[in-house]
């Protein structure tokens, strides 16, 4: 999937043994509210192991919840000794309007709670919808070399931020993401046409990974 050899997967993944403290730290953040679960990104290791590879400088990310996503995300980073997450998250508390929800954030929490603070170095966080925070964002930090969509959302949403991402992603970033549906397509979404359709993360059939191809200035 991400084009490089077996053994540099299996090196960066080996390095995740050195991490089970931070790893157990961002679990017992999550127990402690009394919930065993909340809504994750489908394949965080898989998320690790792509992040270390691709080396990117910008990440940007939309839908945050416990933090699982961004938690990994920052763990690669950390380790690839560069880069920053830009993450923008709509939190919706337990209790309230669609406080049932699976990715509701628990009473006196805020968005990505469990990550751990020694991850939160390199962590730039907007809380709003992302209808009003993306543009602004791609304005003051961009071009991108990685984006991760992971938010619950409709079609219409889901083709928005395709749309908005496009212009400012670099030849060669990569964009993970679930869709509407929950699964994948091998088709490009709007917006991405000049795309390739890395695949699929083996741990997740709801997950599915981009690497744009063309340069940015291909139409």
């Amino acid at each position: 999937m991400s084009g490089r050899q077996t053994e540099e997967v299996v090196a960066v993944m080996k390095d995740l043994k050195s991490h089970s403290e931070i790893i157990g730290e961002l679990l017992k953040g999550i127990m402690k509210t009394g919930k065993a679960y909340y809504a994750q990104f489908p394949a965080p290791l898989d998320l690790y192991a792509l992040v270390r590879l691709a080396e990117p400088g910008t990440v940007a990310e939309s839908g945050v919840a416990s933090g699982i996503s961004s938690a990994f995300i920052l763990l690669a980073l950390t380790d690839n000794g560069r880069g920053v997450l830009h993450s923008i998250d709509y939190p919706v508390s337990q209790g309230g309007r669609h406080g049932n929800e699976p990715w509701a954030v628990p009473s006196g929490m805020s968005s990505g709670w469990a990550i751990p603070r020694s991850l939160r170095t390199g962590w730039d966080l907007r809380t709003g919808r992302s209808e009003d925070l993306l543009k602004p964002l791609l304005e003051d930090i961009g071009r991108l070399d990685f984006y991760c969509h992971d938010s619950p959302v409709d079609a219409r949403h889901f083709a928005f931020e395709m749309s908005t991402i496009r212009p400012w992603l670099r030849g060669g970033s990569w964009w993970s993401l679930t869709t509407p549906s929950g699964r994948p397509s091998r088709r490009r979404p709007p917006g991405l046409a000049r795309s390739r359709v890395a695949g699929r993360a083996p741990a997740s059939a709801r997950l599915g990974f981009l690497r744009r191809t063309a340069t940015l200035t291909d139409a």
